[in-house]
């Protein structure tokens, strides 16, 4: 379904996202846990993304790079989801808004200068 690098990218905005609001209900932690089995990975496959997404995404601009960068449709749908899972578990808050709006923005924009090169 995605690739290494693009669970990479999912972890690490999952990691942004449940940080948003400054606090990390068990709800998200939950979530973020279910996300394994969603992806067809064991737990144990699962953290090693995780923990891997913390080091080669130290910072809120890599994560946003790295999520920003997925091109692929199917891995843009999964990681919206998903995010978007976590966002709306309680209140949604402005900084969550904030994260998926962009998302939608930056990855249309995307598309259309992708199109407009061909």
């Amino acid at each position: 379904m995605l690739t290494h690098s693009e669970m990479v990218a999912l972890a690490g905005s999952a990691r942004l996202m449940m940080m948003a609001d400054g606090e990390i209900s068990e709800g998200e932690l939950q979530i973020a846990e279910s996300f394994a089995g969603r992806l067809g990975l064991t737990v144990v496959q699962w953290s090693a993304i995780w923990e891997e997404a913390i080091h080669v995404l130290p910072d809120d601009d890599a994560v946003t790079e790295a999520v920003g960068a997925l091109t692929r449709p199917v891995a843009r749908e999964v990681a919206y989801e998903l995010l978007y899972e976590l966002a709306t578990d309680g209140t949604i808050v402005d900084p969550e808004w904030d994260i998926l709006e962009w998302l939608d923005e930056h990855w249309r924009y995307e598309d259309m200068v992708r199109r407009a090169k061909k």
